[in-house]
């Protein structure tokens, strides 16, 4: 136990949430699907953009965050309140992405997976404005439910991508109990990633 509280920032970081929307992506266009066999080019684009909106511009404004005293050690917030600050932001970012992705000329799959993590972004900050959900599980639970979600639409072999993202979501779990969540936020927030993102692309 103790060495999984030395271990836990570490992996808390590894697993970030603003890294998985990109990673997801990833998989998408590596899947074996004919989704993976875009131009090697236009892929690159996409997964710029994608890393812009999600990843980028957020890391961005966590400087400024700092500054302001909103954040405080492993990007946690003071309060609920000042928790609604930095979400917000980000949520905008990515609303901004998916109507950017929105028009471009994508399969529905791509335009459906943005829109799910969008949506269970939105989900979490407005759930947590009553109780605690875990915003790491949800991330890591939403790249578990594109994974199920390609399986069950393409049948692709992606077994071994499903049970590393199951081994990643228990690694982050336990980070994040290790650094003072409970287990009913952990788990919560994983099957509500999971469940939005594999809903959203198979009824998009």
């Amino acid at each position: 136990m103790e060495l999984m509280k030395k271990a836990a920032p570490f992996f808390s970081y590894l697993f970030h949430p603003l890294l998985m929307p990109t990673l997801g992506l990833l998989i998408i266009l590596n899947s074996g699907t004919y989704l993976s066999l875009l131009d090697p080019a236009a892929k690159r684009a996409i997964m710029f953009v994608m890393a812009l909106g999600t990843l980028v511009f957020p890391l961005m404004m966590l400087p400024v965050l700092q500054y302001r005293s909103l954040v405080i050690k492993n990007g946690q917030v003071a309060t609920k309140g000042e928790q609604l600050v930095p979400q917000i932001i980000i949520l905008v970012l990515y609303i901004i992405t998916f109507v950017y992705f929105k028009r471009l000329p994508l399969s529905q799959v791509i335009h459906a997976y943005v829109l799910s993590v969008t949506g269970t972004f939105l989900l979490v900050l407005v759930l947590n404005l009553r109780f605690r959900i875990s915003i790491h599980s949800a991330a890591i639970g939403g790249v578990t439910g594109l994974i199920i979600a390609l399986i069950f639409l393409y049948e692709t072999p992606l077994q071994g991508f499903l049970m590393l993202s199951f081994l990643t979501g228990g690694l982050t779990g336990s980070s994040r109990l290790a650094l003072g969540d409970h287990w009913g936020e952990v788990l919560s927030g994983f099957l509500l990633g999971l469940t939005v993102v594999f809903l959203t692309i198979l009824v998009y």
